[in-house]
């Protein structure tokens, strides 16, 4: 029983020794530069170990598309997890700049790895192969980190070396399974013009991030781009092919299951052909992920006859080109590229993209404007812009000009029929086109209008006609007719292409030739038979007191009066009064036979309504004598007196 117990024990001692390992490897690691040893550091470990690199790590190469302007890793390291027994590799790849590169042209790479155990103390390892295969034998951590070196003609003399970042590989009891991988791309545009390929690398990042599968890489159309299986490095092809590359990483963990995800990479060769409305903008952008921005981009505009043209760039943004306002007889077929030339210290290069095919689709949509006005021969009153006549009466000549237009010189519409709505009381005497008696036009009445169709304008060779319809106004009932001209377009197979109902309202306003008043009643309600001496205002009315409605045409002076003929009566009884009419100054005539004087214009001038104020007009006085209870009334004649 006794050794029982101490085997617990020990046990337990042991397994604490393993999850305080554990948790001790998951820590956050930094470099003494500051930076991550890892890009994949999950949320849950921040913790921070205090790691000593072998060497400082030589800071990331600038590398513009695939040209090398200072040396270093292109692929680092990457932290890996694993469980007992399970090998893991870590894959690296390093490169000179051309400066480098120049000094020493034969020279290849050597590697050394070194590692540690304690992210302190390092010590140099066997292999000098450029990945570094391992099979952890124990749980924990163990830390490494990779040098090139070129050697020169020289052993020691311009030597280029370089040094990589820290990685882990931290091995676990058992495996952990991922159940989810995330993809992404370094760039996600690569260039298939240039010199030597261009490359990229894709990054896996599994859930949990610890995850001890195996990740490996494929490519859905390696005529376009490749892709290592085991390191993510994708490769453009260098003949000009372009389009779109899915490619896939796939997790297998130990149990045979596996998570899988894509990113997709455009192959081009910098620039895409664009293809716009003519009238519309067309933009060029430079694709691509540049370490450092350009110093000077160069465009060229390629016309139709092959000239090359270097043209101004007004954006900004000197990788975007943009045509504002693109034609189709000057813009369609022409190519556009650029040059770009980017600066790194001593190091400058040049790329030059693809040139890129601008298509303008030629705007065959009418632009149609319709220009109408309206005239009345026999009357001359019109508003300024000849939208509106007045006065409009019996045996009137009336003429409709409509300038129609197609803007669009290379228009679809070849032909169009225009409508216009007349009075149902117009006569259509005549219908011009271009000046000329056209005779391709009905008219269709119905109740309260006609609808004239002028049919088959030709808009092959003529963009421009000027219409004129003539008219003979007959009686009319209404008091206005308002109507707009309607365009219906057609193209050469006789289809409609559309509608356009434009142009101004053209109104006719109708007269009579007659002035016409109604009077209203109105009353001075009850009198009782001892009120003598009063004076006594009308009850008030809604309206006018006399409506007036003048449509004369020649309007001339009017004097407009007021008669009392006879006095109030109730039945055979007279009332005792005076009807006073009082001015606004408070003077008043007394109304008779003779008539009073309520109104007055001059010539041109309309007669407007009647509206007294309750102190103003016909108001009625009471005088000394006897009269009798009943209803007295009288009645009052309006007079109009035209000047001759």
């Amino acid at each position: 029983m006794k050794w029982r117990k101490k085997f617990l024990i020990g046990l337990l001692f042991s397994l604490g020794l393993i999850f305080s390992s554990l948790t001790i490897n998951k820590k956050d690691l930094k470099d003494t530069s500051g930076e991550m040893i890892t890009k994949i550091i999950p949320d849950n470990l921040i913790v921070e170990a205090d790691v000593t690199p072998y060497r400082t790590p030589t800071s990331d190469p600038v590398i513009l598309l695939f040209i090398w302007l200072t040396s270093g890793y292109n692929l680092q390291p990457e932290n890996q997890y694993t469980y007992i027994n399970n090998p893991k590799t870590l894959y690296t790849d390093s490169g000179r700049s051309v400066l480098d590169a120049l000094l020493s042209l034969i020279a290849t790479p050597h590697y050394i790895w070194y590692q540690s155990t304690d992210g302190q103390t390092w010590t140099q390892m066997t292999q000098t192969t450029k990945e570094l295969t391992v099979t952890p034998t124990k749980v924990g951590t163990v830390y490494y980190q990779q040098m090139t070196r070129w050697y020169g003609l020289l052993p020691g003399l311009l030597d280029t070396t370089v040094y990589s970042k820290v990685a882990f590989i931290t091995t676990f009891p058992s495996p952990i399974k991922a159940t989810d991988l995330t993809v992404k791309a370094d760039s996600k545009y690569l260039y298939n013009n240039q010199s030597s390929a261009m490359t990229t690398y894709v990054t896996g990042i599994p859930t949990p991030v610890d995850a001890t599968g195996e990740l490996k890489w494929k490519i859905d159309d390696t005529s376009l781009a490749t892709v290592d299986t085991n390191t993510g490095l994708v490769t453009a092809n260098t003949s000009g092919k372009s389009g779109t590359v899915r490619v896939t990483g796939t997790m297998t963990n130990s149990d045979g299951t596996s998570v899988s995800d894509y990113v997709d990479i455009r192959i081009g060769g910098g620039l895409d052909d664009q293809t716009v409305d003519e009238g519309k903008p067309a933009t060029f952008e430079v694709q691509g992920k540049f370490d450092q921005p350009p110093t000077n981009v160069v465009w060229h505009k390629v016309d139709k006859s092959n000239k090359d043209t270097v043209v101004t760039n007004n954006n900004s943004n000197k990788l975007i080109y943009t045509i504002p306002n693109t034609s189709y007889s000057t813009d369609d077929g022409t190519k556009y590229y650029a040059v770009l030339t980017i600066t790194s210290g001593d190091s400058t290069t040049t790329v030059t993209t693809n040139k890129a095919n601008l298509t303008v689709k030629k705007n065959v949509v009418p632009n149609v404007t319709v220009d109408n006005t309206i005239f009345n021969n026999s009357h001359n009153d019109h508003n300024d812009s000849n939208t509106i006549i007045n006065g409009v009466s019996k045996n009137d000549q009336v003429s409709y000009k409509i300038n129609l237009n197609d803007s669009n010189v290379n228009s679809a519409m070849t032909k169009a029929d225009l409508k216009l709505e007349l009075p149902v009381s117009s006569n259509i005497s005549e219908v011009k086109v271009n000046g000329q008696s056209y005779s391709d036009y009905n008219s269709v009445s119905a109740s309260d209008k006609q609808t004239l169709t002028i049919k088959n304008l030709n808009f092959t060779g003529i963009k421009t006609f000027t219409l004129e319809v003539n008219l003979t106004i007959d009686d009319n009932s209404k008091s206005s007719f308002a109507s707009k001209a309607i365009v219906t377009g057609y193209d050469a197979s006789g289809n409609t292409i559309s509608n356009y109902s434009a142009g101004n309202d053209l109104t006719m306003n109708f007269a009579d030739n007659n002035i016409s008043i109604k009077a209203q009643n109105w009353n001075y309600g009850s009198i009782n038979s001892y009120q003598n001496k009063v004076l006594l205002n009308r009850e008030k009315i809604v309206g006018n007191h006399l409506e007036v409605s003048d449509n004369r045409r020649e309007k001339k002076a009017l004097k407009l009066y007021l008669i009392q003929s006879e006095p109030f009566k109730s039945g055979e009884n007279v009332l005792p009064s005076e009807m006073r009419y009082y001015q606004k100054n408070g003077n008043y005539n007394v109304l008779g036979d003779a008539g009073t004087l309520v109104s007055e214009t001059i010539d041109g001038q309309s007669l407007d309504p009647i509206m007294w104020n309750d102190d103003e007009g016909p108001r009625l006085f009471i005088a000394d004598g006897h009269y009798v209870a009943g209803n007295y009334s009288t009645n009052l004649e309006w007079s109009l007196v035209e000047s001759i």
